[in-house]
């Protein structure tokens, strides 16, 4: 335009001839506009050209806006304030005068109304306060320019005064406000325009028909009725009919695709919620699972939840044995075992897997069968059978092996979805998971218990050694304050003729108490070593024994129960003439005694003890047809009793129920004894109704007869002069005593190094020592340095060692050198006599 006007071309000043040209001034504006909006939108730095809000992008348009706004303006206030300035033509000139007159080559007052909105529209555009101005001054130079462009078409006069404008002046003016509008495409028109939502579709569809539609249609009708095909009647209905037509159209597709959309969104939204149930579902039965530790809990929640929440009218799970390739069912949900299968399923119901068409699931793949009737192998026609039409079976794998698989089944056909099976298939792996952690614990629980078994041996074994080391201390001294007693015990039983029968019965209850208390000393070791083999087995009437462990025991049942007011009766059932059985009486009798205290223990108020014997049959031995014989003894209380868990116990050493009075070794020696002698120990007890305790002896097949006739006792030996040393005083008296009272000549020493020196000086004095009897522990210089002393000085001379640790030394290979003979404590007389006869081999004639 401006080179028409410079150059005259009035071709170039107007779209046509004859219309309305543009102003210098006005093409000057549009391209100044035009410029603003490409170089501003060109350099926004926001990464995209529709948003200029930040850096040399906003200042374009403020400048920019702003000459165009003053330009707008100073139209206005020309036109109504009648300044005039004429400054519109730019010193171009009128390329036409006569033609067209120079009011034609003005500024129009809607021209410059549109610079005013326009120019504000763009100083606003990167005003985010304001965006709701910018966006009505963009629409309202888009209505602008209609009104100038509406002439054009439908021709007449303008609608509004003052709203003429050329025809390319109102097009610019519509390209205009379009680009403006769109730098702001974060928002508003352009934003919903843009969206991918319904609503942008739905505004895409509609808003150019809008435009179009009634714009076309007017001008037809309007032509029509100026060609005198319609009229005015006509032609408004033909234009009414024709909007709701167009319109009618647009919006039956548009509700049309937003019902189908809808639809859509709905199948999404029920997918949604039921993948959020499957979630849910999921986890409830992994919390569960997640509690327990066992796999058939785990197996039987899974199924059970599955039948109640997924819901499946068959659910179960299998182990798959990978050598013999078959699946045992080893869990089944409660609905499941109602079902009508030919046979039934049950647990531990074997199914090949080769031969049931579950080979691709031991692989390690979920298997779908969408319809069973289809299916041809074994296991699926069963199920098809019972009224079943859908399967899926999903594998449980730890690592890459398959060690079960979950079978789930309905009714109708197809009727799993694909979410079903994954979720089924999301669920047998947190199944697998839960049972491998079951195994775990498994294997560490048993570990665990492994360990405190070892732990427990460990401990019992260093108890018994503790108990062996300490036995061995507590023997010497016992055995060392009971030799004295058994010295003049036996001393008074064989040489005093005078005593009272009963002052004799006395005494020999005393000797075959201290012979106890010896034996019992000496079997603590057999806690922690075996019995020596050697000990030998003699004839023992059980009867006997009984008698004298009631004697043994009376105080403890009769006389200390009475002085707290208890009453205890004591029955005894003796079998008639009972065969003899092999054992050592002293510890027949020990474990009685042991079986009275714990029974007189277990009636605190009182009661009835009971001491039974009968001849009975055994169990039948492997090597025998027939039973073996044999005599039980019975000891049986009325007390308190004991419970399964405490019975199954009580044999154990260091178990006991009496607190701190229990050493917990009473029925562990009881049961050791037992065994020694090849029997049996049967416990019989309830509670609050007392206990039974039988001990078997077996009935040797070959009877030995029981020695009743007295020792025949070795002749005196003529007078020895004997050196005793010990450091045990009351030992030394009593040897002394004894000794001397056979005719011998005895001098005691205190001490090994005392009994050492007066050796030496009898030697050295003429009067040497027949035989030396020396203990073994003594402080300083012990027994093995006095026997070596004395062979040193005198080899011919006999050491005979007295030691509080019995026959110990010897079991275990420690016997001392230098010493001919070697006797235990307490020293019985007879043995003391034979071991000198032994080692001095002199006799004396008559007594």
């Amino acid at each position: 335009m401006l080179l028409g006007w410079k150059l005259g071309v009035v071709a170039l000043t107007s779209v046509l001839p004859g219309l309305t040209r543009m102003s210098p001034l006005t093409a000057l504006t549009f391209a100044l506009a035009g410029a603003t909006l490409w170089i501003g939108a060109g350099s926004a730095d926001s990464g995209s050209a529709l948003k200029p809000e930040r850096g040399a992008g906003r200042g374009w348009f403020s400048v920019g806006g702003v000459i165009i706004a003053l330009i707008g303006v100073y139209r206005l206030c020309d036109y109504g304030l009648g300044w005039n300035l004429a400054i519109d033509q730019l010193g171009l000139g009128d390329p036409s005068p006569s033609a067209s007159g120079s009011a034609l080559s003005l500024m129009a007052p809607a021209t410059g109304f549109g610079f005013l909105l326009l120019g504000s529209a763009l100083l606003l555009a990167s005003t985010p306060r304001f965006f709701r101005t910018f966006q009505t001054f963009c629409l309202l130079v888009a209505m602008t320019a209609w009104l100038g462009l509406s002439h054009y078409i439908y021709g007449g006069e303008p609608l509004l005064p003052y709203t003429k404008m050329a025809l390319h002046t109102a097009m610019l003016f519509l390209l205009l406000s379009a680009g403006v509008l769109c730098t702001r495409a974060d928002g508003g028109l352009v934003a919903l325009l843009l969206s991918d939502s319904a609503g942008g579709v739905i505004a895409r569809r509609l808003v150019p028909a809008a435009v179009v539609a009634p714009i076309v249609l007017g001008w037809l009708g309007l032509e029509g009725q100026r060609a005198g095909w319609l009229d005015t009647e006509a032609g408004v209905s033909i234009f009414a009919l024709s909007n709701i037509i167009v319109f009618g159209a647009l919006i039956w597709a548009n509700a049309e695709s937003l019902h189908r959309t809808d639809i859509d969104r709905r199948i999404a939204q029920r997918r949604v919620q039921s993948q959020f149930e499957r979630l849910g579902l999921l986890q409830q039965i992994t919390h569960a699972i997640g509690e327990r530790q066992d796999l058939p809990s785990i197996f039987q929640v899974v199924v059970r939840t599955l039948e109640d929440q997924l819901p499946v009218d068959l659910g179960c799970v299998c182990r798959y044995d990978s050598v013999a390739k078959v699946l045992t069912l080893v869990s089944i949900g409660l609905r499941s075992r109602s079902l009508s299968l030919e046979p039934a399923l049950s647990e531990q119901v074997r199914i090949d897997a080769d031969e049931n068409g579950l080979s691709r699931c031991i692989r390690g793949q979920l298997v779908y069968e969408p319809d069973l009737e289809q299916v041809h192998f074994p296991f699926a026609q069963r199920l098809a059978r019972g009224g079943l039409r859908s399967l899926v079976i999903a594998p449980l794998l730890i690592e890459t092996e398959v060690f079960a698989v979950l079978l789930v089944a309905r009714r109708e056909p197809r009727g799993f979805s694909t979410a079903d099976c994954e979720f089924l298939r999301q669920l047998s792996e947190h199944t697998a998971l839960a049972a491998h952690q079951a195994q775990l614990y498994g294997a560490l629980q048993a570990a665990y218990q492994d360990l405190r078994q070892t732990q427990q041996v460990v401990m019992q074994q260093e108890r018994l050694r503790s108990l062996g080391q300490m036995a061995s201390g507590i023997a010497h001294d016992i055995n060392n304050a009971i030799s004295p007693i058994a010295l003049y015990t036996e001393s008074l039983l064989e040489k005093e003729a005078g005593l009272s029968e009963r002052a004799r019965q006395y005494l020999q209850t005393i000797q075959q108490a201290i012979s106890d208390v010896a034996e019992t000393v000496g079997r603590m070791r057999e806690f922690y070593r075996k019995r020596e083999p050697e000990t030998a087995l003699a004839a023992v009437h059980l009867n006997k024994l009984v008698q004298q462990a009631v004697d043994l025991t009376r105080a403890r049942w009769n006389d200390m129960p009475r002085q707290h007011g208890i009453d205890i009766r004591l029955r005894t059932e003796l079998a008639t003439d009972p065969p003899a059985v092999l054992g050592l009486e002293s510890e027949i009798r020990d474990a009685l005694t042991n079986l009275i205290f714990n029974a007189v223990d277990a009636m605190p108020s009182g009661g009835t003890l009971t001491l039974r014997t009968k001849f009975a049959l055994g169990a039948a031995d492997s090597s025998r047809s027939s039973a073996q014989q044999r005599v039980d003894v019975e000891v049986s209380d009325t007390g308190i009793g004991m419970d399964d868990a405490t019975r199954a116990k009580c044999l154990e050493p260091f178990f006991t129920t009496k607190g701190e009075r229990g050493t917990g070794l009473g029925l562990a020696m009881v049961y050791g004894m037992v065994q020694r002698h090849g029997g049996a120990i049967d416990i019989e007890s309830e509670l609050a109704k007392g206990t039974t305790i039988r001990l078997g002896f077996p009935v040797p097949a070959t009877q030995v007869a029981c020695s009743t006739s007295p020792r025949t006792a070795r002749p005196l030996l003529s007078r020895l002069r004997i050196l005793v040393v010990d450091d045990d005083p009351l030992l030394l008296e009593s040897l002394r005593t004894t000794l001397e009272g056979d005719g011998h000549a005895v001098t005691v020493a205190t001490g090994g190094q005392e009994g050492i020196d007066m050796f030496s000086t009898g030697s050295d004095a003429g009067k040497p020592f027949a035989v030396v009897i020396t203990d073994l522990g003594m402080p300083r210089v012990d027994g093995r340095k006095v026997a070596g002393a004395v062979k040193a000085a005198s080899a011919d001379t006999p050491v005979i060692l007295l030691t509080g640790w019995g026959r110990g030394l010897a079991a275990d290979g420690d016997a001392p050198a230098h010493v001919d003979c070697m006797l235990g404590k307490p020293p019985k007389l007879t043995e003391l006599r034979d071991a000198l006869s032994r080692c001095c081999g002199v006799e004396r004639v008559g007594a």
